[in-house]
């Protein structure tokens, strides 16, 4: 069959083929996220490093890529010990690692974007130390993370974070929380608690799913997502990194 008709193939039947919740989930956050990246745009126009911290497999890449005066976007995953991740654009610097130890250097970055990782991490306490230590002064976290009540999932070690918990963990390393979200209401619950049961769910129900969501929040929130501002170095943290990692540690490059 010839390439052309194969795309027209795909394009007429795209709606149909199963999808993954994580295409929902882009639906549901993004509007969020977009807003409160628009707000530390307004006080810091330009990034030009940026760590997507857990990038898993990249939804929010091309997005970040998009930021004015960027240089350079270092991208870590724990899962990339087994799974593979390419890269598409020179700007970018993918490696493998856990947020508990990250290998770069002290105030390396202007922004860090964490959407949906510390929940997977037991030694959460480490991981935000560390990225307070990679972070520069003045330098700005967007972070999501879930909310109680959550729908049950076995890959994480805690059920979630409320607002008051996580801006005091914030708080204790120097950050100033800016601003606060919410997302993922009834519609999206009811997606990722029966997704174990759906043999089959096709793209176009789980985004119409998400869209609902979006405009009709029924019951209580199951995201939370924070803006914070570093406005102090957290020693503890810098005190662990210099202790964790040898002088030549992983520093982006000026481009070439």
């Amino acid at each position: 069959m010839p390439q052309r008709w194969k795309k027209i193939i795909m394009r007429v039947f795209w709606p149909l083929m199963p999808g993954w919740p994580d295409e929902g989930r882009r639906i549901v956050q993004w509007p969020h996220l977009r807003a409160l990246m628009a707000r530390a745009q307004a006080q810091s126009p330009r990034f030009q490093r940026i760590f997507n911290a857990g990038a898993g497999e990249g939804g929010y890449s091309r997005w970040l890529l998009e930021m004015p005066g960027l240089k350079w976007l270092v991208e870590t995953d724990f899962d990339w010990r087994s799974n593979t991740h390419s890269r598409f654009d020179p700007r970018q610097l993918l490696f493998c690692a856990s947020l508990v130890s990250i290998p770069a250097q002290d105030e390396n970055f202007d922004l860090v974007l964490c959407t949906e990782v510390l929940e997977h991490i037991r030694e959460h306490d480490q991981a935000l130390d560390e990225i307070a230590r990679v972070l520069a002064p003045g330098g700005w976290l967007l972070i999501t993370v879930p909310t109680p009540p959550a729908v049950p999932d076995s890959n994480h070690v805690r059920e979630g974070y409320r607002p008051e918990e996580l801006s005091a963990m914030l708080s204790a390393r120097g950050f100033e929380v800016v601003d606060q979200r919410f997302c993922m209401y009834f519609f999206f619950r009811w997606l990722l608690r029966n997704w174990p049961r759906l043999a089959y769910c096709p793209r176009i129900l789980i985004r119409s799913l998400a869209l609902l969501d979006c405009y009709f929040h029924i019951g209580p929130p199951m995201d939370l997502m924070i803006l914070a501002r570093l406005m102090k170095p957290h020693r503890a943290g810098r005190d662990a990194g210099r202790k964790a990692h040898p002088a030549d540690l992983v520093s982006a490059p000026e481009p070439v």
